[in-house]
């Protein structure tokens, strides 16, 4: 058997409890989804930061230049950083998904204001400790991003790659398909023209070329090392689970929004 169908059938169960989770029956509403986007937009930006250190070991970002000693997997970070840093939205205009993403959040009516004011705490050089006592971030998120940059600064790419393949670009066409139904059978399609943009969007990407060039990409990583095949394993159970935590929070958040009382 292959390495990444082994993987891929060890993953099945946490992709099962990922895709049938009970967050995505409680997206019944516009509230609902405001509440949804205003955790979710944090795994959008921390997203940039795996692709972005994945760039740093597949390509050359420093100076002087010297080749990489592997071209297709250089093109290949390189297209989707493109796409990710400078992609086209539905007015035609050239920007990030995180940008479109915000976007999308304002037409809905969601508070933007908290991930604005962590990106500037990001910008002033704050780290994760002090930005959640400084905007007492929700727990659930934090430990998500906390995943994704203790990851990072592992420095193995095999272990990168594996957050980024098997907890993001290849986990999004499924997890995202039942949010972009629930968009659009609710309070009409124009509402979330741009959330529904964003999320077509990522599946038409993430479905396509994206998947088979990142299991390529792992295999290429991790060749026949053993260890690093089990490591890779290991890092993905680990995301589908910071995956499957956040997803716990952001429903247990909407609950607690539908109980509010109506003044």
């Amino acid at each position: 058997m292959e390495q990444t169908d082994w993987i891929e059938r060890e993953l099945q169960p946490y992709r099962t409890q990922l895709n049938n989770h009970p967050l995505y029956q409680r997206l019944s509403n516009l509230n609902d989804i405001q509440v949804f986007m205003e955790n979710h937009v944090y795994a959008v930006w921390d997203f940039m930061s795996l692709l972005k250190a994945l760039q740093n070991e597949l390509t050359c970002t420093t100076l002087p230049w010297v080749p990489k000693y592997n071209p297709a997997l250089s093109r290949f970070i390189n297209e989707i950083v493109l796409e990710e840093e400078s992609d086209v939205n539905e007015d035609g205009e050239y920007m990030s998904h995180f940008e479109m993403y915000l976007q999308a959040m304002d037409q809905i009516g969601a508070n933007t204001l908290p991930i604005s004011q962590f990106v500037e705490c990001v910008r002033a050089g704050q780290n994760l400790s002090e930005i959640q006592e400084k905007l007492n971030l929700n727990d659930a998120v934090v430990r998500f991003m906390r995943f994704t940059f203790d990851v990072i600064e592992s420095g193995k790419p095999h272990l990168i790659a594996s957050a980024f393949t098997f907890g993001r670009e290849d986990l999004i066409p499924d997890m995202f398909l039942e949010i972009v139904k629930s968009a659009e059978a609710k309070d009409g399609h124009k509402a979330y023209s741009k959330l529904t943009y964003y999320l077509k969007r990522h599946i038409e990407l993430d479905g396509g070329d994206h998947g088979p060039l990142a299991m390529r990409m792992i295999t290429e990583l991790c060749d026949n090392d053993e260890q690093k095949w089990q490591e890779v394993l290991a890092i993905a159970k680990k995301a589908l689970n910071a995956r499957i935590g956040l997803w716990d929070s952001i429903s247990e958040a909407i609950g607690l929004k539908e109980a509010e009382p109506v003044l």
